[in-house]
């Protein structure tokens, strides 16, 4: 992401070289200096430089730019040598947290992180990554992510799941979030009465959903506003990636948490409109489809190396995990028992939308077996 330096620099040479062709009275027909054999440009002719506007509402710290994005456009900037530059803009510099994807179809970016999930008005089947899973990691969340991004299977009308939700992107995944956990800031699950009334930040609908079968006390906001929140008391805790404290701070903040319940997978993606992605030389995009192919897998492993990192340091400075089965029975009881509710209580949310929710149901939980996931036994038997 050199800017303009680098075009300026060969804009001079370019111009001395064609000064000194003139004063010697250039080149004649057969000689190096005409149109290639294959129809290209002229030896030493310079491609003119691309530069985008990159941003995002995360800060630059945030795994998913500091890991997925920042690589990405690194990747491309080597593969186009340099025909391609980013001007790039993080923590809400330019754009806000969630609208990055209005912000990239209304040009005033070019190309954005994206986070689908918290615009459920706009893209409301994204949300299925968050259903709670029997068995799941970052790697397992991130390659079903793409695989339900690059699915085949019609789900209504003919359309695909990116038809229906992504159409007017231009879409390069990236991995997925690592599994969410329930974490807060002291608060214990010892007991039922524990759990029930306690303030958790929901981050999807499906949350919310799961929140109301088993007594927790919803609070929505985007995970840029929880740290103040949090800090003032204004709720207990979070449904939350351990390997995305990082990125906001709440490892100075989560004291509890209690691990080996999976609570779903939060999404992104990097994307551009498909206009703007169509208007480029076929070479730039090969080379950001090639560098988003050759950027994927680092994701998931940056969040297992952070989730390693904070849980060893969150430990130091006092903080406990709990493992859900050495919880009391009852808890055991109360947190599974809305698992299998809550994946069909958002199928049917989605029918009522008139959108085909048992059939992305269905479509997700077969991908998550395929990679390697598992899903609870009554789920298998839906179809």
């Amino acid at each position: 992401m050199k800017k303009f330096k680098k075009s300026f620099i060969s804009s001079i040479v370019v111009s001395a070289l064609l000064f000194l062709g003139a004063c010697s009275g250039g080149t004649t027909g057969g000689e190096s200096g005409g149109s290639t054999s294959d129809g290209g440009s002229s030896a030493g002719e310079e491609k003119e430089v691309i530069t985008l506007r990159a941003a995002t509402g995360l800060s630059a710290q945030h795994a998913w730019w500091s890991d997925n994005m920042v690589p990405w456009m690194d990747k491309v900037e080597e593969l186009t040598d340099g025909q391609v530059q980013f001007e790039t803009f993080a923590g809400g510099e330019l754009v806000s947290v969630p609208g990055e994807g209005d912000a990239v179809l209304n040009g005033t970016v070019d190309v954005a992180l994206i986070l689908p999930i918290y615009q459920p008005d706009q893209y409301p089947m994204a949300e299925v990554t968050m259903l709670p899973l029997a068995h799941s990691d970052a790697h397992i969340g991130a390659n079903a992510w793409r695989a339900l991004l690059n699915s085949d299977v019609e789900l209504a009308d003919g359309k695909t799941y990116s038809d229906m939700q992504f159409s007017n992107f231009q879409v390069f995944p990236i991995s997925t979030t690592q599994e969410y956990s329930i974490s807060t800031t002291g608060k214990e699950f010892n007991s039922v009465d524990d759990v029930k009334g306690t303030g958790l930040r929901t981050p999807s609908r499906i949350h919310e959903v799961y929140s109301e079968k088993t007594g927790i006390n919803s609070v929505t906001m985007p995970a840029v506003d929880m740290y103040d929140a949090l800090s003032r008391g204004t709720f207990d805790g979070s449904f939350y990636s351990i390997a995305d404290w990082s990125g906001y701070g709440f490892q100075d903040l989560f004291r509890y948490t209690v691990t080996g319940v999976n609570f779903g997978h939060f999404n992104a993606f990097i994307g551009m409109s498909k206009e703007k992605f169509d208007s480029l030389p076929q070479n730039v995009q090969e080379a950001m489809i090639q560098a988003n192919e050759e950027i994927f897998p680092q994701g998931a492993e940056e969040w297992i190396r952070r989730s390693e990192e904070i849980i060893a340091q969150n430990k130091e400075d006092g903080g406990k995990f709990v493992e859900f089965s050495s919880l009391d029975q009852g808890v055991q009881d109360l947190i599974n028992q809305g698992i299998e509710e809550t994946w069909m209580d958002y199928a049917n949310l989605l029918e009522e939308q008139g959108l085909p929710g048992k059939k992305l149901i269905t479509l997700w939980r077969d991908i998550i077996i395929e990679q390697g996931g598992d899903v609870t036994e009554s789920l298998k038997n839906i179809d």
